[in-house]
């Protein structure tokens, strides 16, 4: 005889009770005060970051747009000069001479070089306050009007000005720890995860639901707001997803969540365990100290040993030596600065030639001949910077912090790259400059209006958008391959998790 068993209920679907877990969740959430606490301070240290980074970078612009309207307005100027005196209206001076070569690649004629700041360039201030965004082009050696400062030290990491990238990499991990340090082991204290669990709710629906209304409450402000404020202030927003813009702005949000993914990894992981709240709670800590403090630093120190930049006091030694060597060499035209001084009219130009000062000429001298001593110098210098962040970059995986800053610094356009870029393109530009204004000197030529018009003007190239793309899509692979072992170790272990 076939006995008969009376119909099962039908199982609930798992993801209608992630809703249920999702709704009682955030009833819970709302009902204590330490969920508007975090997610206020959170709030108010977001906006107060974006806020501090549009004030920079307004700050910057505006004072890059003044520094490009003087440029406009010395040269305008001393072309009308520069044709008063050909017209014979006006007489030149040793000092200011648009005619003469050797003035016109000095300082009275220099032309800046300018980074311009990217859309996002408020999100990450990153090294646009370490590093000149601007320097004033002349015949001067490069090592004296570019002066790099603390070229030594290949990665300034989260360091500077308190921005948005500050806040993500640096606060955002400790508020996902204040939130969910006792995902699991608070409803084991309490004895409610035994209830929960007689119900048809699997242990990890449970935590999916709370991870997922946690990571709501941080991203949030995160991501959407700072999205938001770009869009109004600096059209940075979705209207240019087809566009570089757009995607910076995409990989940008993705790089955020793939952070803040790792993080919320490293609490399930570690709440798999079954350790009590306070347990959980010093080992996140200690993993905070270690991933986002100690292995930056330790990471920058190895690097440094590896790849060590030549002594800076042995170049500024060089230059001192190299300088002195020159100015004894042409002392005899440095004493002759002043014999043209009321004499106007011997400096004008004649049959398409002109008198040189002989300050002036000693000057060129002595600035080409720096240039020449201290290029390999220079040379040996850039080669290092180079191989340490080759270095930084191939092995900063061991600080996800240091993934994402550096993803969300070259996103920006504050990054180290985009500064190498900018650096590179000046010393092009110093080199145009110079082959246009020695052969003039050399052969005492007279600059005429039109020759204002030839010399050299600096265009920035910006870096290609797939490049920053790369390193974006790299920075977030980092990120997830870590998260997805975290999250694997944690399956593992909630196979074994008693609820006792």
């Amino acid at each position: 005889m076939t006995s008969i068993h009376p119909p099962q209920p039908p199982q609930p679907h798992q993801g209608r009770r992630l809703l249920a877990v999702m709704r009682q969740e955030v009833r819970l959430m709302l009902a204590e005060r330490g969920l508007w606490v975090v997610g206020a301070l959170f709030l108010l240290l977001v906006a107060y970051a974006l806020g501090n980074g549009l004030v920079q970078t307004a700050k910057r612009d505006r004072a890059q747009a003044a520094v490009a309207e003087a440029d406009r307005d010395t040269r305008a100027g001393q072309r009308v000069q520069l044709e008063a005196i050909l017209a014979g209206t006006a007489q030149p001076t040793p000092f200011e001479n648009p005619a003469d070569p050797s003035r016109m690649a000095s300082g009275y004629g220099g032309q800046h070089t300018l980074l311009p700041t990217a859309p996002l360039g408020p999100v990450a201030l990153g090294q646009s306050d370490l590093f000149p965004s601007q320097y004033k082009v002349t015949n001067q050696s490069r090592v004296v009007f570019m002066n790099p400062s603390d070229i030594e030290n290949p990665w300034h990491l989260l360091s500077g000005h308190f921005d948005l990238a500050f806040v993500i990499v640096y606060l955002l991990p400790l508020l996902i720890f204040a939130l969910s340090y006792n995902l699991l082991s608070a409803e084991r204290e309490n004895g409610t995860l035994r209830l929960l669990l007689s119900q048809p709710l699997r242990l990890r629906t449970l935590l999916a639901g709370k991870l997922t209304v946690r990571a709501a409450v941080l991203l949030g402000p995160a991501v959407l707001l700072p999205v938001a404020v770009l869009w109004i202030s600096r059209h940075a927003g979705l209207a240019g997803m087809s566009g570089a813009m757009g995607s910076a702005t995409l990989w940008w949000a993705l790089l955020v969540g793939a952070y803040a993914l790792f993080w919320f990894a490293l609490v399930v992981a570690v709440n798999a365990f079954g350790a009590s709240s306070a347990t959980n709670a010093m080992v996140l800590v200690i993993a905070w100290v270690m991933l986002v403090l100690v292995a930056p630093v330790l990471l920058n120190l190895a690097v440094t040993r590896a790849a060590p930049a030549p002594s800076r006091t042995e170049l500024a030694t060089r230059q001192r030596v190299v300088t002195a060597e020159a100015m004894k060499r042409h002392q005899d035209l440095l004493g002759t600065e002043y014999q043209h001084v009321g004499r106007g009219a011997i400096l004008v130009p004649r049959n398409g030639k002109i008198e040189i000062a002989g300050r002036a000429l000693a000057n060129y001298n002595i600035e080409r001949e720096v240039d020449d001593a201290i290029r390999p110098a220079l040379a040996r210098f850039d080669a290092q910077q180079a191989r340490q962040q080759q270095l930084l970059g191939r092995f900063s995986a061991v600080s996800p912090a240091a993934v994402a800053y550096e993803g969300m610094t070259a996103l920006a356009g504050n990054g180290a790259r985009r500064h190498a870029r900018f650096e590179a393109q000046t010393v092009a530009h110093h080199e145009a400059w110079k082959a246009f204004f020695f052969p003039r000197i050399d052969a005492r030529e007279a600059l005429t209006p039109p020759d204002l018009d030839r010399i050299p003007a600096f265009t920035w190239q910006e870096e290609p958008a797939g490049l920053v793309r790369n390193q974006a899509v790299l920075a977030v692979l980092q990120l997830l391959v870590p998260s997805l072992l975290l999250f694997g170790l944690a399956a593992w272990r909630l196979r074994r998790f008693s609820v006792a």
